[in-house]
C-alpha cells in the first residue's frame, strides 16, 4: 500500500498536481461540458461572422418601360456598363407587378415633356436609395456636369469589423462562465453530493484543493482562447 505521508518522488505525485489532473479527467468524461467550452463558441462566431460579414455595395434593380426606347437614349451604354446598377426593359404592366412583388426597387418612365417620372414606395429604404443612385448616374450619362470634382478612397481598419466585436465578448462570456460553472458551482455541487466532508478529512492542503479547480480551469481557458482566436 502506498504511504501518504511520503514524500513525492516527482511534481506530477504531488497533491496539486494530481487534484488539477481529476479536474482535466472529470471535464474530459463529460462531452456535454466539451461542447460547451470548445465547440459552440466557436460555431457561434463562425455564425454570427457569416451573418454580419463585410459585404459588397448592393446592385440597385430598376425597371424602365419599353414602350419608350428613347427613354435612356445615349446614356443607356453608360448606365450597362455601371455594376451598381440593374437596368431591365418590360412593359408597364410587368414593371408595376415587379414593383408590387419586389423584384425591383424603381420604376423609370418619361414625361412628354422629357422629364423623369420615377414610382417606387417611398416607405422601402431601397427604393429610396435607388431612386438616388439611378437618377445621380442618369443624370450623368446625360452630360450633366458636377460643380466639384469627386474621388474615393476607401480605407479598412483592423477591428472595425463585426467579428472583431463579437470575440472579445465570447472570450469574456467564456471567463464568466469558467469561474461561475467551473470553481463555483463544482463546490456547490461537491456539497450537495456530500462530498466536501470526505475530502476535508483527507491529508489535503485546502488552499491545494481550490488551487487545483483555478489551475484546470485556467489550463482549459487558454486552449478555448487559442481555439476561438484561431
Amino acid at each position: 500500500m502506498t504511504d501518504p505521508m511520503r514524500t513525492p518522488r516527482g511534481w506530477t505525485e504531488s497533491q496539486l498536481a494530481q487534484m488539477v489532473f481529476v479536474r482535466l479527467r472529470e471535464f474530459y468524461r463529460e462531452p456535454e461540458a466539451f461542447f460547451w467550452v470548445f465547440v459552440f463558441p466557436i460555431l457561434l462566431a463562425g455564425g454570427l461572422g457569416i451573418a454580419f460579414r463585410n459585404r459588397p455595395a448592393d446592385v440597385v434593380h430598376v425597371a424602365v418601360i419599353e414602350a419608350q426606347p428613347a427613354m435612356l437614349g445615349p446614356a443607356a451604354t453608360l448606365l450597362a456598363d455601371n455594376k451598381g446598377i440593374d437596368v431591365r426593359t418590360m412593359p408597364e404592366d410587368s414593371a408595376a407587378l415587379a414593383l408590387r412583388t419586389g423584384n425591383v426597387a424603381l420604376v423609370a418612365l418619361r414625361g412628354a415633356d422629357g422629364s423623369v417620372e420615377y414610382r417606387y414606395d417611398s416607405a422601402r429604404e431601397e427604393s429610396r436609395t435607388a431612386r438616388l443612385v439611378f437618377d445621380n448616374a442618369l443624370q450623368r450619362a446625360m452630360g450633366r456636369a458636377d460643380a466639384a470634382a469627386a474621388s474615393d478612397k476607401f480605407v479598412t481598419e483592423k477591428g472595425a469589423r463585426y467579428i472583431d466585436f463579437l470575440i472579445p465578448g465570447l472570450l469574456g462570456m467564456n471567463l464568466l462562465g469558467s469561474g461561475v460553472w467551473g470553481l463555483g458551482f463544482a463546490l456547490v455541487d461537491l456539497r450537495r453530493k456530500k462530498l466536501l466532508k470526505r475530502l476535508v478529512a483527507t491529508p489535503m492542503s485546502r488552499a491545494q484543493f481550490l488551487a487545483s479547480f483555478m489551475i484546470s480551469r485556467l489550463l482549459l481557458l487558454c486552449v478555448e482562447v487559442f481555439a476561438l482566436v484561431g
